[in-house]
């Protein structure tokens, strides 16, 4: 056999193999081209789709997204909001009741023997007690609130010009002994001998320095005479009871706070008003001014 003839039989071999070859590739996807295959040729088992069991991951595009832990967390709810709200309200509004009830009376008393008129005492606690409801966040983180209240009745009460006023006036003649002492006398002796409070604390709420303050109740006492502590104790036990239960003192204290709201608005348009109008109709003015009388054509007076 030549050369030739030996590369053409391989040649041939070659492409029956890939022939064979290429059946039965066709009959692993067709499975009429595995019948024609023939028998003892197995076709090539078709490709069966990935399935999603356990254990097997998910593609991130097929299927629903991971949970985001951030986005899973509850947010938080106007209602909720609003509950801590009317919570936080009534706390307060409870607060400002019991330190009414426990002082008013007794602070009624106090004025009342500072000053010797029942009106102008209650007059100066109702006004102590509407200050305090209105700068209640920062008296209900004092460290005496009662103290805070007492201070500010005390002072308004023993203005001078409170004694102006004809309907909180005391006749001399009806003024005790006690209250005929001068206001700081009668300040400083009732706070620390009435009271009890130290001697510091006395100076620190009548406003003078600790020096006076001794000098003020060593004078009380002598004017006094003995036992005047004593009787300032009993005098104090004594309480009237307030005019205006505690709920009405905060609604009193809060439609005042509207008017004198409305009030200070008002107050600030008008004065921008005026304002305006001093703004726009001055320079006007001043050019009709201008215009009657030009400068340079002014008539001198004639000479006599």
């Amino acid at each position: 056999m030549s050369r030739t003839s030996t590369t053409k039989a391989a040649k041939a071999v070659k492409k029956r193999r890939r022939h064979q070859s290429a059946k039965a590739g066709d009959a692993g996807q067709d499975p009429q081209a595995a019948r024609a295959a023939g028998p003892g040729r197995s076709a090539a088992p078709a490709e069966q789709p990935e399935r999603i069991g356990a254990g097997t991951p998910r593609e991130s595009g097929s299927g629903t997204r991971p949970t985001d832990p951030a986005s899973a967390l509850p947010e938080p709810r106007a209602q909720d909001a609003a509950a801590e709200a009317v919570r936080i309200a009534e706390a307060a509004q409870a607060a400002f009741d019991g330190l009414y009830t426990r002082n008013a009376p007794a602070l009624l008393r106090q004025v009342e023997l500072l000053t010797g008129s029942m009106p102008l005492a209650r007059h100066a606690v109702h006004r102590a007690f509407d200050l305090a409801w209105q700068r209640w966040p920062e008296v209900a983180v004092d460290p005496d609130p009662a103290g805070w209240i007492r201070a500010e009745a005390h002072h308004h009460a023993l203005a001078p010009w409170q004694q102006l006023l004809p309907w909180f006036r005391t006749p001399p003649r009806e003024r005790s002994p006690f209250q005929r002492l001068p206001r700081g006398t009668r300040h400083a002796v009732l706070l620390h001998d009435g009271l009890g409070l130290s001697l510091r604390r006395t100076a620190a709420e009548s406003l003078a320095t600790t020096s006076m303050t001794r000098r003020r109740i060593v004078r009380g006492r002598e004017a006094l005479g003995e036992g005047a502590a004593v009787r300032l104790g009993d005098l104090l036990d004594e309480q009237p009871q307030p005019e205006y239960p505690a709920a009405m003192v905060r609604e009193l204290s809060e439609q005042w706070l509207r008017i004198r709201t409305v009030g200070a608005v008002g107050a600030t348009v008008l004065i921008a008003l005026v304002t305006a109008v001093g703004l726009v109709f001055g320079p006007l003015s001043d050019r009709v001014a201008a215009d009657r009388d030009p400068v340079g054509q002014r008539t001198s007076a004639p000479a006599p």
